[in-house]
C-alpha cells in the first residue's frame, strides 16, 4: 500500500526567520554589451604563463549548423546553486538574485564564456535581464556580453568579419557566393507575436555570450566559483523552427519547460547538452507562493515581512544529487498545489497542478499522474532501475509549444495530462535525462526510445486485452502489437525518409517524422534483429555505463552490436548498414525503394537474416 498525497504543509514544520538566504554580491563592475571585440583584461591579468588563454565560446564541431553558438569551453561544470528572489506577481526577479556556479578548470583560463540571453526581440514574452555583477572566487571581475563566432574559426571568437557572427539555419550562410562561413547561430523565429521581429538568416547573431575576465588566470585543474547577479524579467526564448520555450508566465508565476536551449533566457549556464553539473535551488517567494524544481525537497524556511515580500515569504530548498542537462532544469514558481509520497521501491513520487485549473480537470490529471509508479514500474523492465531518487509531473496553465521530461518533474502545459505521453516522458528519464544525448543533432536517440514506450503502452493494453502478459496469448498480442505499429510506419510514403534523423536543422530538430516516428521504427526493427532479450539488455547496459553522462552515435551503435546473436564480420558489416540507413540517410521521397532496405525478422521489408540466419 502507498501513502496518500499529503499536502506539505502537513510534512514540514516552518521555522520563522528574519534572514533571507542571499547571494553576496561584490563591487558592481561595468557591463559591456558589445558586438565583436575582445574583452578588455585587467592589468593584473597581463602578465600570463604562455599556456594560457581564453577558454572556447562553443561546443559546437566546426562546419556544425545546430546551434553552433551553445556551450564554452576550457572548463566542467562541477555544481550550480540557483538562488532565486522572485516577485511571482510582477514576475520579477528582485535584488539577491543570481547563481553560482562551481566549475573547474580543463585549461589555464585568462577568460571563459556562459550561455545567458539578458534581452531579446520578443520585447513582450521575451527576457529583460540586468546582470549587476559578476566574481569569481569572490573577486569581482570584467565581464561582457559579446555574439557568438562560428566553431572552427581560425581567426578566433574575435574575428572582425562581420560574417564570422550571423544567423542561419544551414551552412554556409547567405550561400556560397555571398558569405564562405558557417553559422555562427541559429534563427530565433517568433510566431506568436506577428508584430515581434525574427532574427532571420544573415543577420547578426544576439549577443548572449557573457565573457568573463578573472582578475588572474586560473589554473588548469583548479575548482573555481563564477557567481553572477542579475536582476529584471525572466522570458523565453524562441527556437529555429518558431517554437519557444524557456520561463512562460503563469497564472500566479512561471511555468518553466526549456528544450533545447531556452534556460539561458532566465539563468546564466553552460548551455549544453554535455554539461551536467548537480544543482541546489534556494527558491525565495511570497508566503503562499510554491516553488518547484528538480530533485527533492530539502527543507522550507519563512522569512518575516519586508519591503519586497510585505506578507513574507519563504526560501524553498530543492537539492539535485544527480547531474542535470542545461534543458532539463526546472523551475516553476506560483499557486501549485503539491503533494508528496513515497513508493513502494522508496522512490519519492511529486505532484503539482496549477490552483487555476478547473477542480473537475485537476481531478481528471490527478488519476493520469498516479500511474507514474506503475508506468515506473513497466518501463524498469526494459531500462532497468529508475536512475534517481525521485519522480514527479508538473501541470501548468501557459500554452507553451510541448509537455517535457524535465528531470525527475515532467512538465505538462495548457492544464491537461495524456496518458500515453506520460509513458513518452517518463521514457525519458532514462533516455535524454540519466544518459544524455551528446549534442543536439543526438536528440533522434532519445526521441525514438521515448516514442517506443508509447508503442510498449500500446502492447501492454493488447496483452491485457488477450489474458494478461504472464499468458501466451498475452505475450503474443504484445509482439504483433509492436510488429503492427513497424509495418504502419515503414508503409508510409509521406517525406518521413527524406530527412536525416542525425542530421537536423533547428527548423526540423524537433519534426515528428524525422526525429519521433523513423528513430522510433528503427528501434522496433533493431528490436526483431537482436531478439527482445538482448535488445532489454543493451538498454541495461547503455544505463549502467552511461548513467549520469551521455552518449554518440558510435557509442549507441556499439553498444547493440555487442548483444548480436550472429556476431560474424557479415553480421557486423550488416548491422552499421541498418544504422546508416535508418539513422544517417536522406531519401529521395516516394516511399518503396527510397527507405531502408533492411528491416528485421517478422517484419515488412527486406529481411537482416538470410534463411539460415546469417549475413551472406
Amino acid at each position: 500500500m502507498h501513502a496518500r498525497n499529503v499536502p506539505f504543509c502537513l510534512l514540514w514544520g516552518v521555522a520563522v526567520t528574519s534572514v533571507r538566504i542571499r547571494i553576496v554580491l561584490a563591487s558592481v563592475v561595468a557591463v559591456g554589451l558589445v558586438a565583436l571585440g575582445p574583452v578588455a583584461t585587467p592589468a593584473s591579468a597581463t602578465a600570463q604563463p604562455a599556456t594560457c588563454s581564453t577558454g572556447a565560446r562553443t561546443l559546437g564541431t566546426p562546419g556544425g549548423h545546430l546551434y553552433p553558438e551553445t556551450g564554452n569551453g576550457g572548463y566542467r561544470s562541477i555544481h550550480t546553486n540557483i538562488h532565486l528572489v522572485y516577485d511571482a506577481t510582477n514576475n520579477r526577479f528582485l535584488p539577491g538574485n543570481g547563481v553560482e556556479l562551481i566549475d573547474k578548470a580543463t585549461q589555464c583560463l585568462t577568460s571563459f564564456s556562459l550561455d545567458f540571453e539578458p534581452v531579446s526581440s520578443d520585447a513582450v514574452a521575451g527576457p529583460d535581464l540586468v546582470v549587476g555583477s559578476v566574481t569569481v572566487d569572490g573577486a569581482p571581475a570584467a565581464f561582457a556580453f559579446v555574439r557568438p563566432t562560428y566553431p572552427g574559426d581560425p581567426a578566433g571568437p574575435n574575428d572582425p568579419n562581420p560574417a564570422a557572427h550571423q544567423v542561419s539555419q544551414a551552412t554556409p550562410v547567405g550561400g556560397p557566393q555571398h558569405n564562405p562561413f558557417p553559422p555562427a547561430c541559429s534563427p530565433e523565429l517568433t510566431t506568436a507575436q506577428a508584430t515581434t521581429p525574427d532574427i532571420q538568416d544573415g543577420e547578426p547573431c544576439p549577443a548572449n555570450k557573457l565573457v568573463v575576465v578573472p582578475s588572474r588566470p586560473i589554473r588548469r585543474g583548479a575548482t573555481f566559483s563564477v557567481t553572477i547577479a542579475y536582476t529584471g524579467r525572466p522570458g523565453i526564448h524562441h527556437d529555429g523552427d518558431g517554437d519557444s520555450e524557456g520561463w512562460f508566465r503563469a497564472s500566479g508565476g512561471s511555468l518553466v519547460t526549456t528544450e533545447p536551449v531556452g534556460t539561458e533566457a532566465w539563468m546564466p549556464l553552460n548551455n549544453f547538452p554535455t554539461a551536467k553539473p548537480t544543482y541546489d535551488f534556494y527558491d525565495t517567494v511570497a508566503k503562499g507562493k510554491t516553488a518547484v524544481a528538480n530533485g527533492d525537497l530539502v527543507s522550507l524556511t519563512a522569512h518575516a515581512a519586508d519591503t519586497e515580500f510585505p506578507t513574507g515569504s519563504v526560501t524553498w530548498h530543492w537539492h539535485s544529487p544527480a547531474p542535470i542537462a542545461n534543458y532539463l532544469v526546472e523551475q516553476s514558481i506560483g499557486n501549485y498545489k503539491l503533494t508528496r509520497r513515497t513508493g513502494a521501491t522508496g522512490v519519492v513520487f511529486y505532484e503539482a497542478q496549477d490552483a487555476a485549473i478547473p477542480a473537475a480537470q485537476q481531478a481528471t490529471n490527478l488519476a493520469v499522474m498516479n500511474l507514474q509508479e506503475s508506468i515506473t514500474d513497466f518501463e524498469s523492465q526494459f531500462n532497468g532501475p529508475y536512475p534517481f531518487a525521485s519522480a514527479g509531473v508538473l501541470i501548468g496553465t501557459p500554452p507553451a509549444s510541448f509537455e517535457e521530461e524535465m528531470q525527475t518533474m515532467i512538465t505538462f502545459a495548457g492544464g491537461k495530462i495524456n496518458t500515453s505521453l506520460l509513458y513518452h516522458e517518463n521514457m525519458h528519464q532514462w533516455w535524454g535525462d540519466n544518459v544524455t544525448e551528446s549534442g543536439y543533432d543526438m536528440t533522434f536517440y532519445k526521441e525514438g526510445l521515448a516514442s517506443v514506450a508509447q508503442d510498449l503502452y500500446t502492447a501492454e493494453t493488447a496483452a491485457d486485452r488477450a489474458g494478461g502478459p504472464s499468458t501466451a496469448a498475452g505475450r503474443a498480442a504484445f509482439e504483433a502489437s509492436l510488429v503492427q505499429r513497424f509495418d504502419t510506419v515503414y508503409a508510409s510514403t509521406s517525406s518521413i525518409w527524406t530527412g536525416a534523423p542525425s542530421d537536423p536543422t533547428p527548423a526540423t530538430l524537433f519534426s515528428q517524422l524525422d526525429t519521433y516516428i523513423r528513430p522510433e521504427a528503427a528501434y522496433l526493427a533493431l528490436r526483431q534483429i537482436v531478439g527482445p532479450t538482448a535488445f532489454d539488455r543493451a538498454l541495461q547496459n547503455i544505463q549502467r555505463e552511461r548513467g549520469g553522462g551521455n552518449i554518440d552515435e558510435a557509442q549507441l551503435e556499439t553498444a547493440f552490436h555487442k548483444v548480436m546473436p550472429n556476431r560474424s564480420r557479415a553480421c557486423s558489416e550488416r548491422l552499421d548498414a541498418f544504422f546508416s540507413a535508418w539513422f544517417d540517410t536522406a531519401y529521395p521521397s516516394g516511399g518503396g525503394i527510397n527507405r531502408p532496405q533492411l528491416t528485421g525478422p517478422g517484419l515488412t521489408g527486406p529481411g537482416f537474416y538470410d534463411a539460415t540466419g546469417g549475413c551472406r
